[in-house]
């Protein structure tokens, strides 16, 4: 994954960043980075229909925080192989 200075400059000026995957199986996922309480966070999810306002279309919600940006990254690869976060 390149850009990993700039990301982590980022996070730590407490600016969000949000990036896009797109699966094998046609799922996109919405993912963003962001710090917290001194914490790095991961939120990612896949919206699955037409209306944003409706809980059951977004699929596969997740919420992790990290100590390390490290662990982080880690995260982020492992979860979405490939990804490009431009930034």
């Amino acid at each position: 994954m390149s850009h990993t200075k700039q990301i982590y400059k980022r996070l730590k000026n407490k600016m969000e960043i949000i990036a896009h995957y797109k699966r094998a199986n046609d799922e996109s996922y919405t993912i963003t980075l962001g710090m917290k309480n001194e914490l790095f966070t991961l939120h990612s999810f896949c919206f699955d229909g037409n209306n944003v306002f409706d809980e059951d279309n977004y699929k596969d919600e997740s919420f992790s925080s990290y100590q390390e940006f490290d662990q982080l990254m880690t995260a982020v690869e492992s979860s979405f192989p490939g990804i490009n976060i431009n930034i």
